[in-house]
């Protein structure tokens, strides 16, 4: 083919353009890339917004054939129209010029939101969101015995961010949930990984008796509690090689007394409670909190004497608990 034959093609077809034009932020900048099919001696480009009529000049030296070569640039998070216009010289001492549209979109580094009480341990599935649009999410159930016991690709169609994006799976029957790992991809292929840990055990006890506006453990009480501390323990020892475990203590009042003397007299008998435990042995972190009669299991009215109000949770996780209608707060604290 004669030179000028070359020449004469479609000028972004003999410099073998593409673009990068969906990146993310801490990755890859938007970029012309170049491969063209005859070797060029120098290149330039002006880049000018469409909205702005911002300009940005990038260059080129030398590109033999078979090579190729990025022009790169900086942009802000959004979606930006240019026109592009290319000044190249090619080795033979051709000049040509000539422009191209593009659009190129630089998204927010990708990030997923998942919490504990986004997941529906009973009806199996979860929502999480995206901050990009949506692709696929790969899912893997740890089951409470350490084993995979499902593992699936749910493919979803570019959803816009912050969508909810459910999540089902299957589990065998008895089998309860201890993690679930999850990759997150956008439909550009950028990915995301996410782990929650819905493990949550409540430990069943016999109720520590205090004294009237006491929080410290009788010498006839403590009994109850070396029992649950061997509840605790064999918890520890089956689920601990899983996950990293946390002892939450809950401390609930009736409602005879002012609400701010009954959620400190809670909290004082939940940590007494939480020491107790400590001295014991137990080496898992132990948090305790008191809600006195915020969060009542059988609802009086004031200056009601009732026992079943009087109580306490122990509830053996990997994260805090969800809050709901028994744990309206969470601000734990640690022993």
């Amino acid at each position: 083919m004669a030179p000028d034959a070359v020449f004469a093609q479609d000028d972004a077809q003999m410099l073998g353009i593409e673009t990068r034009a969906r990146v993310q932020i801490g990755g890859q900048r938007p970029a012309i890339i170049v491969r063209p099919r005859a070797g060029v001696k120098r290149l330039g480009v002006l880049l000018k917004a469409a909205d702005t009529g911002k300009t940005i000049r990038l260059k080129a030296g030398k590109i033999r054939l078979g090579s190729s070569k990025e022009l790169t640039w900086s942009q802000a998070v959004g979606t930006q129209k240019w026109t592009a216009s290319f000044d190249v010289q090619y080795q033979g001492g051709k000049k040509h010029q000539f422009s191209i549209t593009l659009e190129t979109t630089v998204f927010p580094k990708i990030a997923s939101k998942l919490t504990k009480a986004d997941v529906n341990l009973e009806e199996r599935f979860l929502e999480m969101t995206l901050n990009q649009p949506a692709g696929k999410v790969d899912v893997q159930v740890i089951g409470d015995y350490g084993k995979v016991i499902f593992k699936d690709t749910q493919v979803f169609a570019g959803e816009k961010p912050g969508t909810p994006l459910r999540v089902d799976w299957e589990q065998p029957k008895g089998v309860g949930v201890l993690k679930i790992d999850l990759r997150a991809w956008s439909e550009f292929g950028f990915w995301v990984g996410t782990e929650v840990t819905p493990f949550e055990v409540q430990i069943p006890h016999e109720e520590v008796v205090f004294e009237f506006g006491k929080w410290s453990i009788t010498a006839s009480e403590a009994p109850k509690l070396d029992k649950t501390m061997t509840l605790l323990s064999d918890k520890v020892r089956r689920f601990g090689g899983l996950v990293k475990l946390q002892l939450y203590v809950a401390g609930y009042t009736d409602t005879v007394g002012s609400r701010g003397s009954n959620r400190e007299l809670s909290e004082k008998r939940a940590r007494s409670i939480a020491t107790y435990f400590r001295h014991k042995g137990l080496k898992i972190p132990v948090f305790y909190q008191g809600f006195g009669e915020d969060a009542l299991a059988i609802q009086t009215p004031d200056e009601t004497k009732e026992s079943r109000n009087r109580r306490a949770v122990y509830v053996l996780s990997a994260s805090a608990p969800a809050m709901q209608k028994s744990i309206p707060r969470a601000s734990w604290k640690r022993l």
